[in-house]
């Protein structure tokens, strides 16, 4: 039997040393302060992430033309595990991963004035991006409107969940033209006039920095306009990308959690005997391995598929499965994890609340789970109808 418990390649150790040699330090003293953070609600500070910048971590999933160091989305979410392994504040990968699909999508719009503006200065963590996109509505009823005016644009609305707002200098916010009723893309200023920024204070994912973004009448250039038509698709993309990075964290911290939850019960007697010789706690440890393993499989599967330039970039049935499974995956493991544990999980460490809480913000993050379902299942439907003859047309047997 190996002595490594989690199944690991050539290349996944690669990384794993890469984050210990270049960002160790920083995430162990981003992990000090979190358990305290997530209790009182404070966000991770700022100065963490400028450094995560500085160090280029912020930079590895962009681009070489972007300031970044290229790295491929599985090397990217090999990578994001591995801090969420080490690190126990959520809200630091979370707001990085977040931070890497805006600005690539900056990147994206192939514009000099915005790379040269926004994308290397984000890169090197000088400035801090978020994405307004979500409101109390569906993409196609926004209530956020983009109003042409003689020398530019007017903005107006209400983003109400913003991951790592309270941290952002700029907000990429899509909105309804006014004139065309077609979204667009557009980049607001935290300094804008008429732009104000409300913390939040969310059930997990405490020290994400999440916040509402009131737009009131907020002028805009026209080349702040970097997405000017076909916003939906834009975002959509970004999205999709967004499923993949945000699952690599959780996995890390639900091999964590497994080996905090082994512990505790190699610690714990009953009859004189550690409750881990006791069948039926093997057998939930097991159960809990499984689960890991199976949601890294897929993840990995999934990201390498994109890759290789082999996914949709619009809606990835691989990417959007990866998800939905990892999401269920993680949450089981929790679940196990109280079974077993007992009053040592409820009211024992505020270490598992927190990855109770944390695990839970997940089912909503770049669609959520009943969401992915419909959208796969309509899918699958759709292509038996054009594949597969109905049940009526086929021969007897």
């Amino acid at each position: 039997m190996t002595d490594l418990l989690w199944s690991t390649t050539g290349a996944e150790r690669k990384v794993a040393h890469e984050v210990e040699a270049r960002w160790g330090e920083l995430l162990a003293e981003v992990d000090t302060g979190a358990a305290e953070r997530d209790a009182t609600g404070r966000p991770v500070p700022s100065r963490f992430l400028g450094r995560a910048g500085a160090l280029g971590l912020q930079a590895m999933p962009l681009p070489p033309e972007a300031g970044g160091s290229g790295a491929d989305p599985l090397t990217w979410s090999l990578i994001l595990e591995e801090i969420g392994y080490r690190c126990q504040d959520t809200g630091f990968s979370l707001i990085l991963g977040i931070r890497a699909a805006v600005v690539r999508a900056l990147w994206e719009t192939g514009r000099p004035d915005v790379v040269e503006r926004y994308v290397r200065p984000a890169a090197r963590g000088e400035l801090g991006t978020a994405l307004a996109y979500s409101e109390d509505a569906d993409a196609f009823s926004f209530r956020t409107t983009l109003r042409r005016t003689p020398g530019g644009y007017v903005l107006d609305g209400l983003k109400d969940f913003v991951t790592g707002g309270t941290h952002a200098d700029v907000f990429l916010v899509y909105a309804r033209d006014g004139a065309t009723d077609d979204l667009a893309g557009c980049l607001v200023h935290r300094t804008d006039p008429g732009v104000t920024v409300r913390a939040l204070d969310p059930v997990g994912t405490r020290t994400s920095g999440a916040a509402a973004l009131e737009l009131r009448s907020v002028p805009l250039v026209p080349e702040r306009v970097v997405v000017p038509t076909d916003g939906l698709s834009h975002a959509q993309r970004l999205l999709n990308a967004r499923r993949l990075t945000v699952c690599g964290a959780p996995i890390g911290r639900a091999r964590a959690l497994v080996e905090h939850a082994a512990a505790r019960v190699n610690a714990a007697h009953r009859h004189g005997r550690p409750l881990s010789d006791l069948p039926n706690v093997q057998a939930a440890l097991g159960r809990m391995y499984i689960a890991v393993e199976a949601a890294r499989a897929l993840l990995y599967r999934a990201a390498a598929r994109v890759a290789d330039g082999q996914a949709d970039p619009m809606f990835d049935p691989l990417v959007s499965a990866a998800k939905h499974l990892v999401v269920d995956r993680v949450r089981s493991v929790l679940e196990e994890a109280l079974q077993t544990l007992g009053g040592h999980f409820y009211y024992g460490e505020p270490y598992f609340g927190t990855c109770l809480r944390d695990f839970a913000g997940l089912v909503a993050v770049a669609g959520t789970q009943d969401l992915l379902a419909v959208n796969l299942g309509t899918l699958t439907a759709a292509h038996c109808a054009r594949s597969t003859p109905s049940p009526d047309s086929a021969p007897s047997p």
